[in-house]
């Protein structure tokens, strides 16, 4: 299925219904087997039998869809083979390619299945300026947006759609459907010998639900979670993380309603690709915290932090010449609103390091100057600093008390 074609199927208004997953059935359950291990004999007339390195065989028909007979029996092989309940094999199915970000308000006393109104228009207003601001830093870090919002990135939050609401505290969920990843051609090195790895590309859905966790995590840990007011060099790893003051100030305008007592997150990643590592399952904001959020807005916009030599994303390419002390990686990013590469030079013994930031998933952060050569590559030949992403926000220590602040 082409990008233009599955790219028709988000809009459906039932999104996370049903109704996305009857017209999708037949491509989603293929790219879940293709995934996991399972490889197609020559299709025939009715469809094409699937088999397993350890001798396992399904058929599966064409244009097989969740109201037919057959796909209950597809997902009952498939759980006997995995060993798992056969409703969760539809869901892994299902959100296949889809991210889910769950959003809950919570208060035990006023909140039981329900919520007021006010609070629930605050929440859902709140998750779209959040994800919204969320998609204009993953285009370009920024502490302040003042408004300068991405029109690339305005686009891909109009795909996502609203889940239907869960039972127990209110719990909302985002979805973000995802762009088919698609598999990286084979590059014929250039030099004999020549070791290079490259690894698939995050497709942009991905880099904003990331952006958005990331953000959320990194206020989490700068803002709230230490007992003191944040440094500038602490907010300034707040935004290179994707923190922004529109997304703090829409963090409290949820956390100031008095029918919330707490607000949380929780990531569940597309299971068609590979999800991203250094980020919390989940991130939990007290209602307590809203004034510390007030605050550190406030210090976003009289700062407007905004790094110009800083580079984020994953890491696809690893690329070393035999006896050259020098290697290079190449990571995906955004630069004036285009997904492209840039390529970062690094002695040989930081490679092996960097490859396994870049297997296991961990997106990140690299800080230098960008040199342009027409008909080249974009390259930092001397990076200041080449570290993961989620190391970055780690509050730094508080400064040791002054002479005054011990006086009796």
């Amino acid at each position: 299925m082409t990008d233009q074609k599955w790219r028709a199927l988000v809009p459906g208004p039932a999104m996370g219904s049903g109704a996305f997953l009857d017209a999708a059935a037949g491509h989603l359950l293929q790219l879940y087997l293709q995934r996991n291990g399972w490889t197609a004999d020559p299709p025939g007339p009715a469809g094409a039998l699937w088999r397993h390195g350890r001798g396992a065989a399904i058929a599966v028909p064409h244009d097989l869809t969740p109201t037919a007979m057959e796909w209950r029996g597809v997902l009952e092989r498939l759980a006997r083979f995995e060993q798992r309940p056969s409703h969760e094999i539809a869901t892994s199915v299902e959100f296949h390619l889809t991210d889910v970000t769950h959003l809950r308000a919570a208060n035990d006393i006023v909140i039981r299945g329900s919520i007021p109104l006010e609070a629930g228009v605050s929440l859902v207003s709140s998750a779209w300026s959040m994800l919204r601001a969320s998609a204009t830093t993953a285009v370009r870090p920024r502490g302040h947006i003042a408004g300068s919002f991405s029109r690339q990135a305005d686009e891909i939050v109009e795909q996502a759609r609203l889940g239907h609401t869960q039972e127990g505290s209110y719990v909302i969920p985002v979805l973000m459907p995802l762009t088919p990843p698609e598999a990286e051609a084979a590059e014929r090195p250039a030099v004999p010998g020549l070791e290079l790895q490259r690894l698939v590309h995050e497709p942009p859905e991905r880099r904003v639900m990331r952006t958005f966790a990331q953000a959320l995590a990194a206020v989490d840990r700068v803002i709230v979670a230490p007992e003191r007011t944040p440094s500038g060099g602490d907010l300034q790893a707040a935004v290179v993380a994707g923190a922004s003051r529109e997304m703090v100030m829409a963090l409290h305008r949820v956390l100031t309603d008095e029918a919330v007592a707490e607000f949380e997150a929780a990531f569940s990643w597309a299971g068609g690709v590979m999800a991203p590592a250094g980020i919390p399952s989940s991130v939990r904001l007290p209602a307590a915290a809203a004034p510390r959020l007030e605050k550190a807005a406030q210090q976003l916009k009289a700062s407007s932090y905004s790094p110009d030599e800083i580079v984020t994303g994953p890491i696809v390419e690893v690329r070393h010449e035999p006896d050259n002390p020098f290697g290079e990686i190449s990571v995906q990013t955004v630069r004036r609103g285009r997904q492209t590469e840039v390529r970062v030079r690094l002695r040989a013994g930081q490679l092996l390091e960097t490859f396994d930031w870049a297997r296991d998933g961990r997106s990140v952060v690299c800080e230098g100057r960008v040199r342009r050569i027409p008909g080249r590559p974009l390259m930092i030949d001397e990076p200041r600093r080449v570290q993961p992403l989620d190391e970055t926000y780690l509050p730094t220590a508080a400064p040791p008390p002054t002479a005054s602040d011990t006086d009796g």
